[in-house]
């Protein structure tokens, strides 16, 4: 995961559910886990993709509040680079 601000971030594939939902999951933040459950619809010949964040783990209460509004942010950075390596192969 590359983020707008320059960061990167490993992420793991937890779940996969072909052609309808996947599940990416990493560590950000020390105690806590990100898992960002991303929704595959189909959308006239192509696939609109929709994700959701939960941060999990021993500070995942705090972080939610902290870094949700930015993780938010990334979003659309972060499904268009997913699209694109998605459609490259």
């Amino acid at each position: 995961m590359n983020t707008k601000a320059g960061q990167h971030h490993k992420m793991k594939l937890v779940e996969v559910q072909p052609g309808r939902f996947f599940a990416l999951e990493t560590s950000v933040v020390p105690g806590t886990r990100f898992r960002f459950n991303c929704r595959v619809e189909p959308a006239g010949g192509k696939a609109k993709l929709s994700q959701m964040v939960e941060i999990k783990g021993l500070l995942g209460p705090i972080m939610q509040g902290m870094m949700g509004p930015q993780v938010s942010k990334e979003f659309p950075t972060l499904l268009a680079n997913l699209a694109r390596k998605a459609e490259a192969g």
